[in-house]
């Protein structure tokens, strides 16, 4: 695809507007264009795919280790990372991550941005042979829509780290280089890649990038690329290392209606994969789809494919294991230690994560109130121990604890405190389906406590701490 290179126009330019003779206006346009370097027409590749496969996608490589991009400086010059974003370096530390749906190991910008823009510093005039870009993930997520712009820093007053909003980018110092949208590449989640590169053998010398992103789509707020690497390749460079994707060892199986898909990915805890076939995938069987026919609400559709992972310790920070979308990730040193003790459980409470699908909810209603951390953490420690391991008493509480407790202080007590509600106001076993829809669709309040039991969430925790 032949990408040509006209000047857009914006509502506000990066310098202010005065008013000169039309002579010296002639003069000062010839002297900015003579720091605008010659552009040729450059070729957009894109490729993408909806199976995992390290990155390759036609005949686009793999990630490079060693392109110029990983000694180079860079910087968010426009917009607002998301706060579940990983840092910038991991668009140039030759990794990439390992599933379809792992912020921290992605680089995106806030709900809302538009026109967000990170920009690069190669360090010197450097002849570029190519620009690749790398995302991964489930929806809409993944594919690239962006801007490429380029500069020599030559003009004055040149900032290439900061962008004003809505300036105009041709104005400020910069060309665009190729607009890229792999939107239409055949998949919308999944893998994608992109190469903006030219026939020639190099798309021009520049000592400055800059790639405005734009959101994928505009029906709500989350449309913003999970860029997973980019590679700046110079032209002087003959031999690149590509990054090599470790064999992948999983144990993939559905439900017995196949309605749901499981992924268990052992890569990185060997050891546990017998563990995993023999006992960790027969609770999968049986409780995510029990999980599900327990937490219902009108319209909602669980998510069919989970995904359970291994990480070694330092990637999980200590934490056992958490949910993000539809993928657990399980501390490989913490389920080998308690595999005949807590393990089990643990991903029990994660799958009550992934069926409660809170987050998601939020992303479709900006309206939405926000659900208590002790009623978010409360229902799947209720169904972990007084639904699944009810024998183990590990949420009990003597009556001397449950005097001094808070109701509201999450996890086992919490789950104690809607045990306790459950057995004394839950007549039709409706209660707990009705309090979660209400933290699902984002119509939580404390109220809710009245509308189901006739006693105001006060009155209940007395009643609980004196019983």
């Amino acid at each position: 695809m032949l990408v040509g290179t006209g000047i857009r126009k914006k509502r506000t330019p990066c310098l202010p507007r005065y008013r000169f003779p039309v002579a010296v206006f002639s003069l000062l346009m010839l002297a900015v264009l003579a720091y605008r370097p010659a552009i040729a027409d450059v070729t957009v590749q894109t490729g993408s795919t909806d199976v995992p496969s390290s990155f390759q996608m036609g005949t686009i490589p793999p990630p490079a280790i060693n392109d110029i991009a990983s000694v180079s400086s860079w910087a968010v010059a426009r917009g607002v990372p998301d706060r579940n974003s990983g840092s910038l370096q991991l668009l140039y530390d030759g990794l990439v991550p390992r599933s379809d749906d792992s912020p921290r190991e992605n680089f995106f910008f806030a709900p809302g941005t538009s026109n967000g823009c990170i920009a690069v510093d190669l360090g010197q005039l450097t002849e570029i042979s190519e620009v690749v870009t790398y995302s991964w993930h489930s929806g809409s997520r993944g594919p690239h829509v962006y801007n490429l712009y380029a500069s020599t820093g030559a003009q004055k007053d040149f900032r290439w780290n900061q962008v004003d909003n809505d300036a105009d980018l041709v104005q400020c110092g910069w060309s665009r280089i190729a607009s890229v949208d792999t939107r239409n590449s055949g998949h919308l989640g999944g893998q994608h890649a992109s190469v903006v590169s030219d026939p020639s053998g190099a798309i021009g010398t520049f000592r400055y990038l800059l790639f405005e992103m734009q959101p994928t789509e505009i029906d709500t707020p989350f449309g913003n690329t999970f860029f997973s690497e980019i590679d700046i390749v110079a032209r002087s460079q003959k031999q690149l290392q590509r990054i090599e994707a470790p064999e992948t060892q999983s144990i993939r199986f559905s439900s017995i209606d196949g309605r749901y898909q499981y992924t268990i990915d052992t890569t990185a805890a060997p050891e546990l994969a017998k563990w995993s076939e023999l006992e960790l995938k027969p609770i999968i069987l049986e409780w995510y789809p029990r999980i599900v026919s327990m937490l219902p609400s009108d319209g909602f559709q669980p998510i069919e494919k989970v995904q359970f992972r291994y990480l070694p310790d330092a990637k999980m920070s200590g934490i056992p294991a958490y949910a993000q979308g539809g993928t657990i990730s399980m501390n490989a040193e913490w389920m080998q230690r308690e595999k005949n003790r807590e393990a089990k459980g643990a991903i029990v409470h994660e799958m009550v994560h992934v069926v409660q699908s809170y987050q998601g909810r939020r992303q479709r209603n900006t309206r939405r109130t926000q659900t208590p951390g002790w009623i978010v953490e409360g229902i799947p420690d209720y169904i972990r121990w007084f639904v699944y391991e009810p024998q183990s008493g590990g949420a009990k509480l003597s009556k001397g604890a449950r005097a001094n407790a808070k109701h509201d202080a999450s996890y086992r007590v919490s789950a104690n405190f809607i045990d306790w509600v459950l057995r004394t106001y839950d007549s039709d076993g409706t209660l707990l389906s009705k309090l979660n829809a209400a933290a699902r669709e984002g119509r939580y309040s404390t109220a809710i406590w009245q509308e189901l039991t006739g006693k105001t969430e006060d009155e209940l925790a007395r009643s609980w701490k004196d019983e």
